[in-house]
């Protein structure tokens, strides 16, 4: 096996073990890294062992992910990915200096928040589900959990039957960085969890994970995007559909109620503020859209009537 592979397989490994990675997270890294050891490879003509000085290498695959139309953020991405791999070549003294350290990410304007219209989400989550169809009633409770709780898709994926307490009316949410928060729900949500539990039980037998797929297993990630994107691909004007645009309305629905910013924060797991104040923005814009309503929004500078001081 290639010196290469070799590196990455261990660094894969630490990131499961040691680090706690979650396997979305491993899975991309190793993505990012097979497609620069396949450019490196190409480049060099010959195979490739990373070493002090492959700066060169890492921008010149990155200038190809940028003239590829990738979007600065996801280029961003890539280079921490390989940032990390050559941290952890240093840490084990495969290198004696991290070459791509000092390099910085391409610039990008963070676009707002996407999140559904509250008449459609209404609209949505309304819709009949047959009681005895057992994926009709996963995906709409699926729905139901990222706008009711603001959880993420690995969030949803990864949630164990034992960690969704219908007494309570909370779950035991493991996050990112494997942070747990909990995360209340109202009585609505308890009475469609208990139907879900007892038609899946009926079905699968008693089961770790909350959430199964046909066999019965824990379903990935990326199936729970397939559900979200399956569900929003009616609504219009949406620039992306997903599990986390469902997670962004509820954030936005949440502070147009008046919740507090802090505890929002707290309800999403995010590990800064200013991740949550992205959202305030997006509250705004409604606000803007709802003021455009009124009789006198339109007026001109000269209707203007001095009412003194």
């Amino acid at each position: 096996m290639p010196p290469t592979t070799d590196s990455i397989r261990a660094f894969l490994d630490y990131l499961s073990h040691e680090a706690a990675a979650s396997p979305l997270t491993i899975e991309t890294y190793q993505s990012d890294l097979r497609s620069f050891t396949t450019y490196a490879e190409e480049r060099l003509g010959e195979p490739f062992v990373p070493s002090e000085g492959d700066l060169d290498l890492v921008r010149g695959w990155l200038s190809v992910k940028l003239d590829e139309g990738l979007k600065a953020s996801t280029v961003g991405r890539c280079l921490t990915s390989v940032r990390s791999f050559y941290r952890h070549l240093l840490k084990t003294g495969q290198i004696k200096r991290n070459p791509i350290q000092a390099l910085r990410p391409p610039k990008a304007a963070r676009p707002l928040p996407v999140y559904v219209p509250t008449e459609d989400m209404e609209q949505m989550l309304s819709e009949e589900v047959d009681p005895t169809d057992w994926r009709a009633v996963r995906d709409h409770l699926i729905l139901t959990m990222l706008y009711e709780c603001g959880l993420r898709r690995s969030e949803i994926a990864g949630l164990r039957d034992q960690a969704v307490d219908t007494t309570e009316r909370q779950l035991k949410v493991l996050g990112k960085g494997r942070k747990e928060r909990i995360v209340p729900f109202g009585k609505g949500l308890a009475e469609e969890i208990e139907a879900w539990r007892h038609l899946r039980t009926s079905i699968f037998g008693t089961t770790e994970s909350f959430f199964v797929s046909s066999k019965g297993t824990p379903m990935p990630p990326r199936a729970v995007y397939q559900v979200a994107h399956a569900a929003l691909a009616t609504v219009p004007n949406l620039s992306r559909r997903g599990a986390h645009v469902l997670r962004h309305t509820f954030a936005t629905d949440m502070l147009n109620s008046g919740a507090d910013l802090m505890l929002l924060r707290e309800l999403m797991g995010h590990s800064s503020v200013s991740t949550t104040v992205r959202y305030t923005h997006t509250s705004f814009e409604q606000l803007k859209k709802l003021y455009a309503a009124h009789p006198r929004a339109a007026r001109t500078p000269r209707d203007d009537r001095s009412d003194g001081d």
